[in-house]
């Protein structure tokens, strides 16, 4: 079980940073930012819901077995919502911000796996600063 939620979790990171910018750009183009703001909330509630079930003993969490459900969650969200939730705000906010004035797709996808990699990395060292202190 702990090898398969691992690799599910794997898969979520880099789905938000590779594929999210790819469904950010045909989401603006096939239905504007209304679509735009709905594949992001989906997005935003399929990392949640990811982040609420790694927190249970059932997912092979060791901390909820000793330390309680109450202790894992706030913890998860947090990373989760730093690591990966944010990564899908920006992305969004970058390919509605400069979809307009590009007219090649290849660079707002471009653009979007850029800003994804950068808020990922900013949310891992504000992780480890509220983690860490």
């Amino acid at each position: 079980m702990i090898l398969l939620v691992t690799v599910l979790e794997l898969a979520l990171r880099a789905g938000v940073i590779v594929v999210f910018p790819a469904l950010a750009v045909r989401a603006w183009r096939t239905g504007g930012a209304a679509r735009l703001w709905r594949a992001g909330a989906i997005a935003v509630a399929v990392v949640l819901v990811a982040a609420v079930y790694v927190a249970t003993p059932a997912s092979g969490n060791a901390l909820a077995r000793t330390r309680g459900y109450g202790y894992t969650v706030p913890a998860s969200l947090l990373l989760h919502g730093l690591t990966m939730c944010l990564p899908i705000v920006m992305t969004a906010a970058v390919v509605r911000l400069l979809a307009p004035r590009l007219s090649s797709g290849l660079a707002l996808y471009g653009l979007g796996v850029l800003m994804a990699g950068l808020t990922w990395i900013a949310g891992i060292g504000m992780a480890l600063s509220v983690f860490y202190r």
